[in-house]
């Protein structure tokens, strides 16, 4: 959840003292719909999570939609100009794929257009284009440069903007024909003034690139500080897997600026979310906040961190603000995409205490759009009923503890299809890299209710072996205000009630496991009551390889892919192809135990643990041996945790890792 760091520390403290009382055997009977409860569910870079903002969309959105030509508006930047007090929107236009003109015409790729309100958006006015179509930029061969991403920030009387740049010949084969530029102008609505060199060219690491992978510069912040200049960057891999934030300073805004520092990155061997796209930056009372996206199929997982203006290049000194998905998709044409291309812009206005938002989306037809939200930033979240959305794929979070379920009262509304789950023990894994991923895979092993406006239907997984469809049925159209579900176990027998009828009553088989809820893609839930009942067990949840890849931001082309393959435990796994390679999972918990195959081929692994070496094993045998439990931590501190395996003699297996919850 996005929270106020204090309101968070109460959090944390009241919840060690939930989860200290929540002790194995003991029962449980809470209510997972308060805003306390907002960190006992899972909220996963590709699996999304719940949410209790309380962000109000304005009545005018779309502020600007794509068109044929300029398809994806899915970039801006939403400054307030503190001298007028006018809102300006600078708003990136691409061709749809971020498509690049092959012709010899002066039509730029991608531009960037300015608008106004100067009545806190409640209207709109078109500035114009940021740059004009002929103008010259560093030099004649740059002369029809794209530059559709920009930041401002107002200091010393002037206005300065830092901006995405590519060449005239640029395209995603020869992306290093671009990187970053500076500008200055006496009014946010221009004329800007082109500093008469880049501040950051991308061919300068594309032949050494940091850390064997970072070349692309792009998505530019600037910040000031007391004695210099700040210049925040996203840097990616080519092809797209790994993103990280990277620093340089000046003592001039326009430059030069110093070596490349990189702060974050998913080669840590520390816990770090994969798939995090920055841009943009905001300040507020001497902090910077650091709003990122994962860029998986659903776009829903904002990560917010924050850091003191004069500690931004030290990434010691960052804070998790937020660690889960703080915003929720509405479904509404114009969002049909959820959050798409950058994460939100925001400014906070201290005189009505508001946090004022750009967030980008794409609709029905493909288009871009760019929308205004709002919300108190001292009250930024409801004390009950959460949204959990699911756009382009499905969502899934889970409550992280086992249980072993008496009853579940639900009090919800709907629009699409839920999965009520509970004894859950399926292995969680992705199917490729942007975070696609079903429940439904060999080997699943739950319990679920199908609810949709219309009917019902209630499925047994058993272990992959059965799939088994216990009964369904129609109901009377959901309310679109409130509607109760009911699950309730009496006497060795369970009662399914929705809106006070009874549905179905019949015998389960017990298999007591972590309960959760699964949404298919484009459905939303508005969940108002979610109290569960049951005895405290043993939770366990696995994780698959793939997820170890991203997590590690590994390129799928360096490992060879392993299916229906009983070497490993669920008949999938990887080998890297070379000796020197590594993987993490990353995870809630507070022990695990990691599967692996055994081979000649293989050699040492090094296990760490929150960049902690563990112990050193070996994978190497005479004979190729089936996966088994390779290595059985102790228990530890409960909470966030990533686990990092590497070898240096031998190609590395990934299998999976089972967590204690």
């Amino acid at each position: 959840m996005f929270v106020d760091i204090k309101y968070y520390s109460l959090c944390i403290v009241f919840l060690i003292v939930v989860f200290s009382s929540c002790k194995i055997g003991e029962t449980v009977h809470d209510d997972f719909a308060l805003l306390g409860k907002n960190n006992e569910w899972t909220h996963d870079y590709a699996m999304g999570g719940p949410s209790w903002d309380m962000f109000e969309r304005f009545p005018g959105n779309p502020v600007f939609r794509g068109y044929k030509g300029r398809e994806w508006p899915v970039n801006g930047f939403l400054f307030s100009d503190p001298i007028s007090k006018d809102w300006y929107l600078y708003i990136g236009l691409y061709r749809e794929f971020y498509g690049h003109y092959k012709d010899s015409t002066n039509t730029r790729a991608s531009i960037c257009i300015i608008y106004k309100s100067s009545d806190k958006g409640k209207s709109w006015q078109k500035i114009g284009d940021l740059f004009p179509n002929d103008m010259t930029y560093f030099d004649d061969s740059l002369r029809y440069v794209s530059a559709p991403d920009v930041m401002v920030t107002y200091a010393d009387g002037k206005y300065h903007m830092v901006f995405d740049w590519g060449a005239k010949n640029f395209d995603w084969e020869h992306a290093y024909r671009g990187g970053l530029g500076y500008a200055v102008a006496e009014n946010p609505a221009g004329p800007w003034v082109v500093a008469n060199k880049p501040i950051k060219v991308d061919s300068q690491f594309l032949h050494h690139p940091l850390l064997g992978r970072y070349w692309r510069m792009y998505a530019g912040m600037i910040i000031k500080r007391k004695k210099d200049w700040v210049l925040l960057y996203d840097m990616d891999t080519q092809p797209p897997r790994s993103w990280a934030l990277a620093a340089s300073t000046s003592d001039r805004p326009e430059g030069p600026y110093g070596d490349t520092k990189i702060l974050r990155h998913v080669e840590a061997k520390t816990y770090y979310p994969p798939l995090l796209e920055y841009f943009p930056a905001f300040t507020h009372d001497g902090y910077v906040y650091l709003p990122s996206t994962s860029v998986s199929i659903n776009r829903n997982y904002q990560y917010v961190q924050r850091v003191k203006v004069e500690d931004i290049t030290d990434s010691s000194k960052y804070e998790v603000f937020n660690a889960g998905s703080f915003w929720h998709p509405e479904d509404v044409e114009n969002e049909y995409w959820g959050i798409w291309g950058q994460t939100f812009s925001a400014f906070i206005d201290n005189k009505d205490d508001s946090m004022y938002l750009m967030f980008p989306s794409k609709d029905k037809k493909d288009y871009g759009t760019i929308n205004i939200a709002k919300a108190s930033w001292n009250h930024l979240y409801r004390k009950r009923g959460f949204n959990f959305g699911a756009n382009e794929g499905n969502s899934f979070s889970f409550i992280k503890k086992g249980i072993d379920v008496r009853e579940i009262d639900m009090g919800f509304k709907l629009d699409g299809i839920m999965h009520l789950i509970w004894d859950f023990h399926s292995p969680i894994d992705i199917l490729n890299g942007w975070g696609k991923f079903s429940l439904d895979q060999n080997n699943a092993d739950y319990k679920e209710i199908v609810l949709n406006k219309t009917s019902w239907k209630i499925n047994v997984y058993d272990n992959g072996e059965n799939i088994n469809t216990i009964d369904s049925g129609s109901i009377s159209q959901l309310r679109d205000t409130e509607n109760r579900l009911e699950l309730v176990e009496k006497e060795g027998k369970y009662s399914l009630i929705i809106n006070g009828v009874e549905c179905w009553k019949g015998q389960l088989k017990d298999n007591p496991g972590v309960v959760g809820i699964e949404l298919d893609p484009h459905s939303y839930l508005f969940d108002n009551r979610f109290i569960v009942s049951g005895e405290i067990v043993p939770g366990y949840v696995t994780y698959g390889f793939y997820r170890a890849l991203v997590n590690a931001g590994d390129q799928d082309s360096d490992w060879t892919f392993k299916k229906d393959d009983t070497l490993f435990l669920y008949g999938s796994g990887v080998v890297a192809k070379k000796d020197s390679s590594f993987a993490k999972w990353q995870f809630y918990g507070k022990g695990f135990s990691i599967f692996s195959p055994k081979s000649p081929l293989y050699g040492t692994v090094d296990i760490y643990l929150d960049g902690k070496l563990l112990k050193k094993i070996s994978l190497k045998d005479a004979q190729f041996r089936k996966s088994s439990m390779v290595y059985q931590s102790d228990i530890f501190s409960q909470g966030y945790h990533a686990v990092y395996i590497e070898s240096f003699d031998g190609p590395l297996p990934v299998d999976c890792i089972k967590v204690e919850l």
